[in-house]
């Protein structure tokens, strides 16, 4: 690679911190904390960056201790500093990034995400570092439309216990939501150099900052799915896929009314969902129930879908390949997304996908060539499109593969850590 050359050519070793809002698997174990299955794609990238000649990798983020943690592994530094979660500006911040600074004196920083304040104090304090912010999703817009399209009366009729006792009905969340925005836009002010992959990115991010410097740069996926292929002889038929059902903008809540009107025309349809079982009933876990969650249940219920939908728990790696794998189509009902990975594995699998038309999600599929985009708040054209898929295998598997085609380009790792290495080299000859 040109990068690795230059630098070896001068005898220089560029030191590159990166600052995520994610613990590493690494140190979380060390700690005897759970794994985040969250953000596999930075370990990828992680573990393609940490071999490159010249290049000293260290990964900083905050987490729930009370002292500044430090381990190393396998060509990795990593510095945990207290502060989790890092929602309101806290000064305490400042000081834990200078004793980060001393000890690793990086050339340049790259910060993955922009809405949290760890991310805008080490910015505040250290102007003549060289700072590239990568955007994941942004934040501020997503506190727009945070509700999305909820009546105010279902949120006040649906705060729960748990919401109480943690001051996290749907209010406090967008609300928390508007204070990681204000974080974003400042941070988004300050900064010289921006990494983003969609033309929604690039839009709003220029219209924060209309000189920042702006490079396009594709993300690296997990490596599982690189190594499978969806085969429509092998899957369970009329099953569908959606990986969140959380919070209101992942838009499950308008997911189940498809599912109503699918059911109609195949009474055997299964929506398979990632994440918490909303259906348990144990005494915990109603007790931990979410607005949310209650709310998303009296859909069910309203709509008589119970048997239609079964929730999997928090999916591995390796889980979530084979869950595809099984699945007829993939389905994104998304109010908001930049560039959903989520949806990008689907692709990468050759999976037939159904999308909502929503932020950056235009920028990662061809509609009615490598799937279908709908409007969010259509789940009628929504169900008419899986339709289409569940009946015709030759479309799904004509449109799997162009997905598959276009997403093999996109998340090339070779390419994207290259692409990285120039932005890097780009943004030192500033």
């Amino acid at each position: 690679m040109i990068f690795k050359l230059r630098y070896q050519e001068k005898g220089k070793i560029v030191k590159v911190l990166w600052i995520v809002n994610k613990v590493f698997p690494y140190p979380a174990r060390r700690l005897g904390m759970k794994e985040n299955v969250f953000g596999g794609w930075l370990e990828g990238l992680a573990n393609k960056l940490k071999d490159i000649s010249g290049v000293i990798l260290a990964i900083a983020t905050v987490y729930n201790g009370n002292k500044i943690a430090f381990f190393e592994d396998n060509n990795i530094k990593y510095y945990l500093i207290p502060g989790f979660p890092a929602i309101k500006y806290n000064k305490k911040l400042e000081q834990y990034w200078k004793y980060v600074k001393t000890q690793f004196n990086p050339d340049i920083v790259h910060i993955h995400g922009s809405e949290y304040s760890h991310g805008l104090a080490f910015v505040n304090i250290f102007t003549e570092i060289k700072t590239v912010v990568s955007i994941q999703g942004l934040i501020s817009k997503c506190e727009e439309v945070y509700y999305a399209n909820m009546d105010f009366s279902d949120i006040l009729k649906n705060i729960t216990f748990r919401d109480f006792i943690k001051c996290d009905n749907l209010i406090n969340q967008k609300h928390k939501f508007k204070i990681r925005g204000k974080n974003e836009i400042e941070l988004l002010k300050k900064v010289k150099f921006v990494i983003g992959r969609t033309n929604w990115d690039y839009a709003n991010v220029k219209a924060i900052n209309p000189d920042v410097k702006y490079y396009k740069g594709n993300e690296t996926l997990r490596n599982s799915f690189y190594n499978k292929k969806w085969d429509i002889n092998k899957i369970e038929r009329n099953s569908i896929f959606c990986s969140q059902a959380g919070y209101p903008i992942k838009g499950f809540h308008f997911l189940i009314q498809v599912i109503y009107l699918l059911k109609k025309v195949k009474p055997d349809i299964r929506l398979y969902v990632a994440g918490q079982n909303l259906f348990d009933a144990s005494i915990k876990s109603k007790i931990k129930r979410s607005g949310y969650t209650n709310y998303v249940l009296k859909l069910i219920k309203k709509y008589n879908v119970e048997e239609q939908i079964i929730f999997l728990g928090l999916l591995t790696e390796n889980q979530m390949v084979d869950r595809l794998l099984k699945t007829n189509v993939f389905v994104l009902p998304s109010v908001i997304e930049n560039s959903s990975n989520s949806l990008c594995e689907a692709m990468l699998l050759g999976m037939p996908c159904v999308a909502s038309n929503s932020g950056g999600t235009m920028d990662l599929l061809e509609n009615r060539k490598e799937g279908f985009l709908y409007p969010y708040t259509e789940p009628a054209l929504c169900a008419e499109y899986i339709l289409n898929f569940l009946n015709d295998d030759n479309m799904a598997v004509k449109m799997g593969k162009g997905a598959r085609n276009r997403a093999l380009i996109r998340h090339n790792s070779e390419k994207n850590v290259k692409e990285i290495l120039d932005i890097y080299k780009d943004i030192l000859n500033f």
